[in-house]
């Protein structure tokens, strides 16, 4: 994710989190320079700063290494489990709310580390470090953005970051989960100034005095509905 360039509002976020003494690992091919360091532009000491530095590990990931960097993460927080049972797996969480953990286990212990760094270009040092902090973690969310959620393996990335955190029982809790973060740069802004899928008449009649057209006062579907509208072949 690149907040500093395409979700900026976020970094002011981000800080707090750091005030709070949260750890952030950044992962990404290129360096994000508002997670390297953040001036928060709305706040006097922000702007005369030497800024804050926000990731506490900054991962240099190799283009669509994302998958195996979370299995490779999976296999070394099993085995911190075995070493200290119990500590890294919660396993009433895994009971209880889960189902085919015996076979991702499995799965997940077959991994090759040799093929996980070639794969993501990371080193075993700084993979260790990453899996140290998600095993010793007491709340842990992951945050990402377009380049994932649209990449050619998306589905199957996504699903090794959701194995972890339900291996580690991060889903449901306060202060932990999944966070897919939406769009690009003016997304929000455009939904925030009140751009949406019901349009009221004032704003349409405006619209079609300023440019000379007839604009269409039928409402349109907002994503749930959209969906249903397709189930039911309305759309």
């Amino acid at each position: 994710q690149n907040p500093g360039t395409n979700h900026p509002r976020m970094l002011s976020i981000l800080e707090k989190a750091k005030d709070n003494r949260a750890k952030i690992i950044a992962i990404n091919p290129l360096p994000e320079a508002g997670l390297i360091r953040f001036k928060d532009p709305q706040k006097v000491h922000g702007v005369i700063s030497d800024g804050v530095p926000i990731a506490d590990e900054f991962v240099q990931i190799r283009l669509g290494g994302d998958m195996a960097l979370f299995a490779g993460i999976g296999r070394l927080l099993l085995e911190a489990d075995d070493r200290a049972p119990g500590s890294v797996v919660d396993g009433d969480f895994v009971r209880a709310h889960t189902a085919g953990f015996d076979a991702y286990q499995s799965q997940t212990r077959a991994v090759d580390l040799d093929t996980v760094l070639e794969a993501t270009g990371v080193d075993r040092e700084q993979l260790g470090r990453v899996a140290e902090m998600m095993a010793t973690s007491q709340r842990i969310v992951v945050c990402w953005a377009m380049g994932l959620t649209q990449h050619k393996h998306a589905v199957g990335s996504i699903a090794e970051i959701t194995n972890v955190l339900l291996m580690r029982g991060m889903i449901g809790k306060p202060g932990a989960g999944l966070c897919p973060v939406r769009g690009h740069s003016n997304v929000q802004g455009d939904r925030t100034m009140g751009i949406w899928e019901k349009m009221p008449e004032s704003f349409l009649a405006a619209l079609d005095d300023r440019f000379g057209i007839l604009s269409p006062r039928e409402h349109g579907y907002d994503t749930v509905e959209a969906i249903r509208a397709m189930r039911d072949r309305k759309a």
